[in-house]
């Protein structure tokens, strides 16, 4: 999979946190009818996850558009991928992952989170820390914000912060 340069295209990738089980999507997105979270071992098992969510919202007589697939992916980021791998090994988190684990910097997740677009593997994507969500959480509004920004993605300032408890550093829209 490759990082798309404009990945805004058609419907733009949709990016939420899921902060002690509160759910914010954190994009300026027009909602869908339904929203559908995901879990799924590997990128390929969603991507089919999705395609049957689709596939039975058709079924039933809707259009596949009105159903929104959110992939969950647990997160651990810092400034760079080392730091990341050993605050990780050094956390009290489940061996196995309930969904899609990424563990590097924030540049590296914005991809992740481009690829899942791009590949139409989810139409938006939940964001879980694994280990301190500010810590977390601040480098997805400094770092992942930013990037998927500049390629097209709209988030709302307000929820990003309301979120992260951090001012994203970027031109998020006011909202």
């Amino acid at each position: 999979m490759s990082h798309s340069s404009d990945i805004a295209h058609a419907r733009p990738i949709r990016v939420a946190l899921d902060v002690l089980g509160q759910w914010t999507e954190l994009t300026d997105s027009t909602p869908s009818s339904e929203m559908v979270r995901i879990q799924a071992e590997d990128l390929r098992e969603a991507q089919n996850l999705r395609t049957r969510l689709r596939a039975e919202a058709v079924e039933s007589g809707k259009n596949a558009d009105d159903v929104a697939v959110y992939l969950d992916i647990e997160i651990h980021i810092a400034d760079d991928a080392r730091t990341a791998r050993r605050e990780f090994s050094g956390l009290d988190a489940p061996v196995v992952p309930a969904s899609i684990r990424y563990i590097g910097t924030p540049v590296g997740l914005a991809g992740l989170i481009a690829d899942v677009k791009a590949a139409d593997v989810a139409d938006g994507v939940t964001l879980i820390a694994v280990g301190p969500q500010e810590a977390n959480f601040g480098k997805v509004a400094y770092g992942v914000v930013p990037w998927l920004e500049d390629r097209g993605v709209a988030f709302s300032a307000s929820k990003v912060e309301g979120a992260t408890g951090v001012r994203p550093a970027s031109h998020v829209l006011a909202s």
